[in-house]
């Protein structure tokens, strides 16, 4: 046998430790244990980078449940304060959800010729990135329709698609929104709209062949269950926001176990981070077990997610973008993935934002024209002028939400004011101005009645929509009128 060189076992051997050296994160113990102070910071980092993925990760169990996977789950009605099914929606729209999995096979969503009414079909994965949209802004009229598939499937590809019909996910798991515009409160209205829903057809691309390519009704497609991570009790959590310390951690689990959550496996930054978040228990194909932690690690890691916490609620008050009288005007042009501090703040209290510019932006107001918090102890007006309303070229809407982002259940159960009701007169207009009253307390005037918006006793937000927005709601230089305090 041929003896090696002893200066090339030194060598080896100073390679193979100068190599160890440099895959060892900066702090960590030389034994292997993480401390105190580690844990709290490895926590806070847990919570930035998970807390939207938890919501998404809540938001399709809530759904799945009702309609299973690769279907449509319709809203019928306009969104109402009850059930809670995700924070900040609008109530102008009526919404179709979808849940997909394109992990098996692709899906097929087809959608008829829609007229003079606004629509959009738009797909978001599990970090939030709108990877597709479709609708009346974006398509010529006629037939749409499209082949989605996963990023890790092969296979034959059916005849009758082009190339520009074919799209590629980002990740296994996608979810679906549609939403068709009311413009109207009336009972015709709503009819017209339904109608629309049941000519929509969503199925996977077996089931499309099985039924001759033709359309189906949601209603009438079989309930496939998923099959993703799951623990006995998640059915109680209707907050994930409030998710505190070990549950939490529960649910981030939940996140690095599901293969259909694909991982962004060339984000430097992320790879390192989950890499890191192993040395307090969370690690993709092993179920977290808090009995595993000492006592003191335990307390550490509560104090990190509330710290993270506390660092994405600071956004409310530095704002994400431009602000404008109190309005934060904020959008996908602004914002990166790699920014967890304002994902986490999204997935808090907007679930699913920023929206992409090209379909429609937000505008987040957390405070009034004083900086002052807004809570219903007071009462507000804002105040447009009517020849200076928001440029849009579909519709704006404002709804008004509690804390938390959901809307505030009030006995007119009306969530938001419109363009489509100032249009139709059913909004009070007086010296070239619209003014709407945001109180707790029922108005006694009947025009301001007329232009009431409820909130709860306490504190209250608004995300304000604007569909089709041009240069000066996207840019931040349309002067949206302040919050204004009255009493």
């Amino acid at each position: 046998m041929k003896k090696r060189n002893p200066g090339f076992q030194v060598l080896l051997i100073a390679m193979t430790l100068l190599l160890a050296a440099c895959n060892q994160e900066p702090g960590n113990t030389t034994d292997g244990k993480v401390t105190p102070e580690e844990a709290k910071s490895i926590a806070r980092e847990v919570f930035l980078w998970g807390m939207h993925p938890v919501g998404i990760y809540h938001w399709r169990h809530v759904y799945s449940q009702n309609a299973g996977i690769n279907r449509i789950y319709w809203s019928r009605k306009p969104m109402k304060a009850f059930p809670r099914l995700a924070s900040t929606p609008n109530a102008t729209t009526l919404y179709g959800t979808a849940m997909l999995d394109l992990s098996e096979e692709p899906v097929v969503i087809v959608i008829p010729e829609i007229t003079n009414l606004y629509w959009s079909v738009q797909m978001v994965d599990n970090y939030a990135r709108w990877w597709h949209m479709i609708g009346s802004q974006f398509n010529a009229p006629g037939t749409v329709k499209r082949l989605l598939i996963g990023p890790d499937w092969s296979g034959s590809l059916p005849d009758g698609f082009v190339g520009a019909d074919i799209v590629k996910s980002p990740s296994n798991f996608s979810g679906a929104l549609v939403r068709i515009a009311l413009t109207d409160d009336t009972e015709k209205e709503l009819q017209l709209v339904n109608s629309i829903q049941d000519r929509i057809t969503l199925m996977t691309l077996s089931q499309w062949e099985a039924s001759g390519r033709k359309e189906v009704k949601a209603e009438d497609m079989p309930i496939t269950p998923a099959n993703y991570p799951t623990y006995p009790g998640m059915d109680t959590i209707s907050t994930p926001g409030r998710l505190k310390g070990m549950d939490y951690m529960r649910w981030v689990s939940l996140v690095l176990n599901d293969l259909s959550f694909t991982k962004q496996e060339d984000g430097y930054k992320e790879i390192n981070a989950l890499a890191r978040f192993e040395r307090i228990g969370l690690k993709a194909g092993t179920t977290f077990d808090p009995s595993q932690l000492a006592p003191e690690i335990k307390v550490a890691i509560e104090e990190g997610i509330e710290e993270g916490r506390k660092e994405a609620m600071a956004l409310a008050d530095k704002g994400t973008g431009v602000n404008v009288n109190g309005w934060d005007f904020s959008n996908d042009l602004r914002y990166k993935d790699t920014n967890w501090e304002q994902r986490a703040f999204y997935g808090l209290l907007a679930l699913l934002a920023p929206i992409p510019s090209r379909s429609h932006t937000g505008s987040f107001c957390m405070k009034d024209s004083e900086g002052q918090p807004l809570s219903g102890e007071h009462k507000y007006t804002i105040t447009f002028n009517l020849d200076d309303m928001p440029p849009v070229s579909e519709f704006w809407e404002m709804p008004l939400y509690d804390k938390e982002g959901y809307f505030y259940d009030n006995p007119l159960d009306r969530y938001s004011l419109n363009s489509f009701m100032l249009e139709r007169g059913k909004l009070h207009t007086e010296n070239g101005k619209l003014v709407i009253y945001v109180q707790h307390e029922k108005p006694s005037d009947p025009k301001q009645l007329e232009n009431w918006l409820p909130a709860p006793k306490d504190g209250f937000q608004f995300a304000a929509r604007f569909y089709g927005a041009y240069t000066p709601i996207i840019d931040g230089s349309y002067n949206m009128p302040g919050v204004v305090r009255v009493d």
